[in-house]
């Protein structure tokens, strides 16, 4: 970490608070590391002790989540609510329902979601909702009794203005049913509030926008080199849900070769490229197992185990919300001198795989800003309808002003290659503005 000292008391103090909370801490090290430039320029920034305010969310609630499962046992899990920043706007967060979920964690995707609507220029504050247990592992009537104990206790602490639709495209359509309709019941119950749009459906869901908001990022990344962005570009997706489908998809309509998709399991191979209608099928069913898919597409090669790092390929993206780049696969996937690796979900890659893959060389961009279209298009679709071309067409103006911002927030460091510390420092540069305008 840098040598400069409100940066390290301001670790120091966040460390002796929460000495377990590994996960959060490297989180706010990454950010904190990126800083020393502002505080150099802002010295008021420190002396407003605006590093110690991000190193605690304004708001960490736990809370029981009692129900029964199909066999009728009782079952417990923790469920967690965290909101950050409302000096930017109301807080709007995410979504996770996951085994070994934890605070730590839970705060660090927190402030994650938070660095990216800042970066993004959302008038929004970041925020995340969750529980320690998986529902892809329950059976329909287990799920639902779940779903109807965690919204009970999150309930209580939810911000005014809030709508189950916020959480569109987080989890499955049959679980956000669910949460709706407990929500429903609940707000029923007490004073009406507005109503909620959560029922609709989006022409450009919050998964889709992520992945076609990566490639628009990678190929403005990458366009700087001399090649014009990801045409004729080899490409290689981590992940086989979430955003990662969709960014192969749109990859290979711009003209790149998506060589494999996968995961630590196995991936799908093809010398010549996945084909758009495969990647398009396979974002539209995500939940079928890759051998599957290598049997129903003919030239299609399943290879199994942690193979995805020893391909070969220009860009890299990092979409795999479960398994996360560590050190030494990032040491691997450095040494095939890929031209960029984007993070499309938060928390993709370790601290230490994202410092393997800047000392290296290799262009690294971080899910704040190569991962912003979800949340951005999240946003701008709650209270418009748009038509699809309007829903792309805001997508890639989006997603081309946080490329600008990071560009600006690099030109600034004299660092033109490290978009990972720009993009931390233009997202807390915005940050540290608004609780300054604000007084808070």
């Amino acid at each position: 970490m840098t040598e400069h000292p409100s940066i390290r008391r301001a670790y120091a103090a966040a460390a002796a608070r929460d000495p377990g909370e590994t996960g959060f801490l490297q989180a706010l090290e990454t950010l904190y590391d990126s800083l020393t430039p502002c505080l150099e320029e802002q010295p008021q920034i420190a002396a407003e002790g605006l590093l110690e305010r991000l190193g605690e969310p304004e708001r960490t609630v736990a809370f029981p989540v009692l129900w029964q499962d199909s066999r009728g046992r009782r079952r417990q899990a923790r469920g967690f609510y965290i909101q950050y920043c409302t000096a930017l706007g109301p807080c709007r967060g995410g979504l996770v329902f996951r085994r070994g979920m934890d605070m730590a964690a839970a705060k660090a995707l927190a402030l994650e979601d938070t660095l990216e609507k800042s970066l993004a220029g959302l008038p929004l504050g970041g925020g995340l909702a969750g529980a320690d247990a998986s529902t892809a592992e329950m059976g329909e009537g287990e799920r639902r009794r779940f779903c109807r104990s965690f919204l009970e206790g999150l309930y209580p602490f939810l911000p005014g203005g809030f709508r189950p639709g916020d959480w569109a495209g987080l989890v499955p359509r049959r679980e956000l049913d669910l949460l709706t309709g407990q929500y429903e019941r609940l707000r029923s119950m007490g004073p009406a509030g507005e109503a909620d749009r959560g029922a609709e459906d989006p022409v450009m869901t919050r998964q889709q926008a992520a992945g076609h908001g990566l490639c628009r990022f990678a190929e403005l990344a990458l366009g700087q080199s001399g090649c014009p962005g990801l045409d004729g570009r080899t490409v290689v997706v981590s992940g086989m849900d979430g955003p990662a489908p969709w960014a192969g998809e749109r990859a290979a309509r711009a003209g790149a070769q998506v060589l494999a998709v996968g995961d630590e399991t196995g991936c799908l191979y093809a010398a010549g490229g996945l084909s758009v209608p495969l990647l398009r099928s396979m974002a539209a069913q995500p939940g079928l197992p890759l051998l599957l898919w290598a049997i129903r597409a003919p030239g299609v090669e399943y290879r199994p185990g942690p193979s995805l790092w020893d391909i070969p390929a220009d860009a890299v993206f990092l979409c795999d919300s479960h398994s996360r780049l560590n050190g030494s696969d990032a040491r691997r996937l450095a040494a095939l001198r890929p031209a960029g690796v984007f993070e499309g979900v938060p928390r993709a890659c370790t601290a230490l795989a994202g410092r393997v893959l800047a000392g290296s060389g290799v262009l690294y961009v971080p899910a704040i800003a190569a991962g912003a279209g979800g949340a951005v298009m999240a946003y701008r679709q709650r209270d418009a309808v748009l038509t699809r071309w309007e829903a792309d067409r805001q997508l890639r103006a989006a997603m081309e002003a946080v490329f600008q911002t990071v560009e600006e927030a690099c030109a600034d460091q004299g660092q033109r290659r490290d978009m990972a510390r720009a993009a931390h420092a233009a997202a807390f540069r915005r940050i540290a503005a608004a609780i300054l305008d604000k007084g808070l």
